[in-house]
């Protein structure tokens, strides 16, 4: 046998074996074991692709059942030609799906990888005094192993350290932790996700726990494992905001927080730009007003104003009576008068309309910015300490819509439904938790932690009643909105810029107090036109006109759906 043949024999045995076709063996893998020691590389480079560290008879049979594909593909090239290109074209489609498919199954790994299997294995590190042996963390993080070195002697402290550092970085709340497998060489840990609040909670479920909570302390709801969830005006932060999607319940958590501290002698200022979106402190369920003795209600600009600003003298008032009866210690001795919530209602509505309102009324001496703005921005900063306290609410507290980033960290306790993965990072830096679907499930931002809680449903006839049920304190007398909610028509005539529920500008030629549903989702009064779209749907409103392609609305007929889409 001539040289060449005995080479080209030995390529093909190279070939269909899966050995390396220049016969150097670059790992130390069998023909039924992969690679594996220590020191898997044989190659003098001391590196390998992954090919090479696949058993031999993988990657024969890969050759070889290769090779046989496409001898078999030229041969029905040349016999049946359409037949086998559509074939090989069906293959190739499915191949790119199934490519495709793998492709995107990596990159989620890869991407759950990188955001909470790495920051784990490095907390991990400087708790157990070297790299965890194992460590698998389901793609819902319902379920996570860790390995544990052999010596892990299970003291509590070391428990607590592990479980703190998967809490932290994986964004779980209280998981159950199973640490019977600790004997033998590979001793493990396994948390899986601990029970969730219960799914529906009534007044009545909480009314004994709130009864018995101290003065500072505010319940959010029923959390995981049954725990009751308190935050405190003192320890956490004197104000509150509400960052909830559409349909995520941002009104009833209100109306929860604020009966507790109506209960209490507290009275309130609700600053709603959406008019009514409390009625349950204006309105019985006859629908007739009947404004609670101890809240103050502001909806129109020229209240708003009014109040906003009556709130920058009342904190001066307050600050300087506090300033004759502090003692060394900081303690306030003299009385600065009932302890105020305020409720300010999608600022994003108000803002401009108080923008607007303040330079139609402003004398050339007087600064641009409105001081109605100036007295809810100096109410954050310096508001604790003399009993005055903020609730923000909306669909997205952005440092714009609350007058400035320093409002919004002054903001401490944060109450998220319904979040996205940009809304999360717009209110912390901490993991962000699966989100819930379920109505009224909110998570807890507090004093650096996650808490998940399930609010009341509350019944607002029974709202009405709590409200009274305790310690009574009157709104002060030179507080706007107190005695009743001002009536503001709305019917097809035209309006002032400064009653509208945000400022819309009215172009010629159309009738009075109408806009198209593109206009009102740009100015905020849906979340989005396809809300508008389906509100109007749901109401079944007739079109006042058009305006070319679209259809007009009167205000008072969109005014109408506010509330199925709050």
């Amino acid at each position: 046998m001539s040289k060449g043949r005995r080479r080209a024999g030995t390529l093909l045995w190279r070939w269909f074996s899966g050995h390396a076709l220049d016969g150097q063996h670059r790992t130390n893998a069998t023909w039924t074991m992969p690679s594996r020691g220590d020191r898997p590389v044989l190659h003098p480079t001391g590196h390998a692709v992954l090919w090479h560290h696949l058993p031999r008879l993988h990657r024969a049979g890969i050759r070889t059942g290769s090779t046989l594909a496409v001898l078999a593909a030229a041969y029905g090239l040349v016999t049946a030609f359409l037949v086998t290109a559509a074939l090989l074209a069906a293959a190739a489609a499915a191949g790119a799906a199934c490519g495709g498919w793998r492709a995107y199954l990596r990159t989620r790994r890869w991407r759950h990888h990188r955001k909470w299997v790495r920051p784990l294995h490095r907390a991990l590190i400087p708790v157990l005094g070297a790299a965890p042996a194992r460590l698998a963390v389901d793609a819902d993080r319902s379920r996570v192993v860790v390995g544990l070195p052999v010596e892990f002697t299970a003291s509590d402290r070391d428990k607590e350290e592990i479980t703190r550092a998967v809490t932290a970085k994986l964004a779980i709340e209280a998981p159950d932790a199973d640490w019977s497998a600790l004997h033998g060489k590979r001793p493990v840990v396994t948390f899986t996700r601990s029970q969730p609040p219960p799914s529906r909670v009534k007044w009545a479920d909480v009314e004994q726990a709130i009864s018995g909570a101290a003065a500072a302390d505010l319940m959010c709801g029923i959390g995981k494992k049954s725990a009751e969830v308190f935050v405190s005006t003192k320890l956490d932060s004197p104000h509150f905001g509400e960052a909830m999607g559409t349909g995520a319940g941002k009104s009833n958590a209100a109306a929860f927080w604020l009966v507790q501290e109506l209960m209490r002698g507290a009275c309130a200022l609700i600053l709603d730009a959406k008019w009514f979106s409390h009625p349950w402190t204006f309105k019985d369920m006859a629908a007739e007003y009947g404004q609670l003795p101890n809240v103050a209600y502001a909806r129109t600009t020229e209240a708003l104003h009014n109040a906003m600003v009556w709130l920058g003298v009342e904190l001066q008032r307050r600050t300087e009576v506090a300033d004759r009866h502090v003692n060394a210690r900081g303690d306030i001795l003299g009385d600065v008068g009932p302890t105020l919530w305020i409720i300010a209602e999608e600022l994003n509505l108000a803002t401009p309309r108080l923008k607007q309102y303040w330079a139609s009324i402003r004398d050339k001496e007087d600064p641009k910015r409105s001081p109605a703005l100036d007295g809810l921005a100096a109410l954050s900063f310096a508001g604790r300490a003399v009993r005055m306290h903020l609730i923000v609410i909306g669909q997205m507290l952005t440092a714009a819509t609350l007058g400035g980033g320093d409002v919004r960290e002054n903001i401490g306790v944060r109450m998220l439904a319904r979040y996205t993965a940009n809304s999360w990072k717009m209110q912390t830096d901490l993991p962000m938790p699966p989100p819930s679907d379920v109505p009224g499930r909110v998570q807890i931002i507090a004093s650096g932690t996650v808490r998940e809680a399930q609010v009341p449903l509350m019944d607002m006839e029974q709202c009405r009643e709590l409200a009274v049920s305790g310690t009574v304190t009157p709104c002060p007398p030179d507080m706007p909105g107190i005695g009743h909610v001002p009536h503001v028509p709305l019917d097809s005539s035209p309006h002032v810029a400064s009653d509208l529920p945000f400022v819309l500008g009215q172009p010629p030629g159309r009738p009075p107090g109408t806009l198209t549903l593109r206009e009102a989702a740009a100015e905020g009064l849906y979340p989005s036109l396809a809300a508008a779209r389906k509100a109007v749907q749901r109401r079944e409103l007739e079109p006042a006109g058009r305006d070319g392609a679209a259809n007009l609305y009167y205000l008072a007929d969109l005014a109408t759906t506010l509330r199925s889409v709050s």
